[in-house]
């Protein structure tokens, strides 16, 4: 097995690293980067693997974010949790049956699941690449799991590997290399949403998700925002601060993945989900990564009692910030998909203002947040179609399949999941979180049932 700790796993704790990310993002919350800080932060990137050049970056770091925003920034964006969460909406939950709620959480599940292994394979693929292998495979527009079992000149043309696999897998997670749901971030921090509920009940708070991550989750199962977090907490800088300090991913999208088990056991009351996806983002992310965060959350709660997915994106918009730049992104976006009949035109435009190429962009939530609205537009009730977009679309294709499949699952419930989907997955999820290995989904859909009705 090769050993890829110090090129790969390290590189998301060191903050030399990745200095041009947080000249980004800091001009993007409005505070000035001159021509001498670029200087400074491609000299001290120039040093990376020093110790002396880690302790500069993490000192550049620190004083862009005591830089203030600029008086002309034309966003108001509120930073605490108590902030935000004040300018939530009230909601008042339905009434399910037991039976239904059942249903609709399983199908979550299961849609995620599924949405999460068809794009496993090729996350970081640019689109150019991930079409070209579609294409090459006769699985364009996707029509089923994506295998590395293709003709030999495909493998080579499209550099297909089958080793080695991510979060602990042995194999690459082609669906010809699985015999369950494989462990991913997406799937572990699902299962540690229930965990921490089950632990700290549905009033816990940024120091219990603090305390059960770095109980629980093992450092290298988590990545950027999570992983800078994680250290920061181990140093003891807790939330709020371990969010912000020396964290130049805190606008990226580890937060709205950790969110759906919130959702699950809080069908249709967007307010309790965004709200608990607040204070859980809050111990990694600020800003436009925590309204992310509580847009996935109120999306999955609300596809619970919303009759179609514009009606879902539409009322979870409510749960970010009128003055974000999330929210004028999502509403300029969703304003041209209300008159452009192809997804195709929506995904050039997205890739006509976003740099796949350019980590900042590939993983920030707002070009993410678009393919996932994207993908239950235009997909509609067809499964296939809507996990099949949030993969072909690019950007961080496991994430928002992972996404937009769990929103479908709890809009339409099991039976609309076909079995080609669920079956290669043999109802089970490989998780290390909990110390639980293989678990059965009917069991993970019990215990937020259970949750629900408390």
């Amino acid at each position: 097995m090769e050993n890829i700790l110090k090129d790969v796993r390290l590189e998301y704790v060191s903050r030399a690293c990745h200095l041009d990310t947080e000249l980004l993002q800091s001009a993007q919350e409005g505070k000035r980067v001159d021509d001498s800080l670029k200087k400074r932060a491609g000299e001290i990137s120039a040093r990376r693997g020093e110790e002396q050049a880690e302790a500069d970056a993490l000192f550049l770091c620190e004083e862009l974010r005591r830089r203030p925003v600029e008086a002309s920034f034309p966003y108001r964006e509120p930073e605490t949790p108590e902030e935000i969460m004040a300018m939530f909406p009230g909601s008042a939950p339905p009434v399910f049956t037991e039976r239904q709620l059942y249903d609709r959480i399983l199908g979550a599940w299961l849609g995620r699941a599924a949405g999460c292994l068809l794009g496993q394979p090729v996350e970081s693929w640019d689109r150019e690449r991930i079409l070209g292998f579609l294409k090459a495979s006769g699985n364009y527009p996707i029509a089923g799991y994506l295998s590395s079992d293709v003709d030999e000149d495909v493998r080579k043309r499209y550099d297909v590997k089958d080793e080695p696999g991510a979060y602990g897998n042995k194999k690459v997670s082609w669906v010809n290399n699985i015999t369950c749901a494989p462990e991913d971030d997406d799937m572990n921090y699902t299962v540690m949403g229930l965990g921490i509920l089950e632990n700290y009940g549905k009033d816990f708070t940024p120091m219990d998700v603090a305390e059960y991550l770095t109980l629980n989750v093992p450092v290298f199962m988590t990545c950027t925002a999570e992983r800078i977090a994680y250290k920061n907490i181990l140093n003891g800088i807790l939330p709020p601060r371990s969010a912000s300090y020396g964290n130049p991913y805190r606008e990226w999208l580890g937060a709205q993945i950790r969110v759906d088990a919130y959702a699950y056991v809080n069908p249709g009351n967007p307010r309790a989900a965004a709200a608990m996806a607040v204070r859980d983002a809050s111990v990694t992310h600020t800003k436009n990564g925590i309204y992310g965060a509580a847009f996935c959350a109120a999306l999955i709660a609300e596809s619970a009692v919303c009759q179609n997915a514009r009606e879902a994106i539409d009322r979870a918009l409510a749960y970010v910030p009128g003055g974000s730049r999330l929210y004028e992104a999502l509403t300029e976006f969703l304003k041209l998909c209300d008159s452009t009949g192809e997804p195709e035109e929506m995904i050039r435009w997205i890739h006509g203002r976003y740099d796949e190429k350019n980590l900042h962009d590939w993983c920030h939530v707002i070009p993410n947040d678009m393919i996932i609205c994207l993908a239950l537009l235009y997909g509609g009730e067809d499964f296939s179609r809507v996990i099949g977009l949030a993969v072909e679309a690019g950007f961080d294709t496991d994430c928002n399949g992972a996404t937009a499949g769990s929103a479908f699952g709890m809009m339409y419930g099991t039976a609309a999941i076909p079995e080609k989907w669920t079956k290669p997955l043999n109802g089970k999820l490989m998780t290390r979180i909990g110390c639980l290995g293989r678990t059965e989904f009917t069991s993970l859909a019990d215990r937020c049932v259970k949750l629900a009705g408390k």
